[in-house]
């Protein structure tokens, strides 16, 4: 069970309960802070994981504008974000279209397409025969 935000608890008392965090998104810098915190606190893996409300631009270049809980980008900024957010030990990222202005379909296809790929499953690979994963 993930714990959203602090739930009214603190977070020693989450990552004593709980199997995982859910937090708010924060700048990069803020949100590290927040890992090591957590991280601190259990041993063993629990993941932390975030929500992001994205409204994707259909420019891939376009810089990012603030949003509630998020920001409007094209899709090579949210590749760098989520990089990121990776590189500061965040282990899923939830993305939320509510306040996007493109077709969400069109958004899960361009995120597909453009941003997935830069993210493999590493977990699949790990489970199976060294011989399996070459193959």
């Amino acid at each position: 069970m993930l714990v959203t935000g602090n739930s009214r608890q603190s977070v020693a008392w989450i990552a004593q309960h709980a199997d995982g965090w859910l937090h708010y998104p924060q700048n990069v810098d803020p949100q590290a802070r927040t890992i090591r915190q957590w991280r601190s606190l259990h041993q063993g893996f629990k993941p932390f994981a975030q929500s992001l409300y994205i409204d994707l631009a259909e420019d891939p270049d376009a810089p990012p504008t603030p949003i509630f809980l998020g920001f409007k980008s094209g899709h090579r900024f949210l590749v760098e974000y989520l990089g990121a957010l990776r590189d500061i030990g965040v282990n899923h990222v939830g993305f939320n279209l509510k306040y996007g202005s493109r077709p969400a379909a069109e958004v899960v296809q361009e995120l597909g397409e453009f941003v997935v790929p830069h993210f493999p499953a590493h977990a699949a690979s790990r489970d199976l025969p060294k011989d399996e994963v070459e193959s």
